[in-house]
């Protein structure tokens, strides 16, 4: 599989409306200038977390800039049991093939 880094796990937030969202933490790769990262809905994410890599199927993706230009990634994935092991600082990377 080929994959792309988009982004460290800032927290996870299950809510009972949305679902299961991923959002991500400060990464100076990706700014309001430069908006490389690839449209995710219904397509996979892998999370690398310290002992295993999980896959998701995202259902929704939002980006959004700060007013100093960083640009914010939310991620919500399909429902999946894995979603208890993803924590603060985890990789994430688009499945790219």
């Amino acid at each position: 599989m080929v994959y792309k880094h988009i982004m460290r796990v800032g927290m996870t937030i299950n809510d009972k409306k949305l679902g299961h969202l991923i959002v991500g933490g400060f990464d100076p790769k990706f700014s309001s200038h430069d908006t490389k990262v690839p449209y995710l809905v219904n397509k996979y994410i892998v999370v690398k977390t310290t002992t295993e890599e999980i896959k998701f199927k995202v259902k929704k993706m939002d980006l959004s800039t700060s007013i100093t230009g960083i640009l914010n990634i939310g991620i919500i994935i399909y429902d999946s049991d894995d979603f208890v092991k993803i924590k603060s600082g985890d990789e994430v990377l688009a499945v790219l093939d």
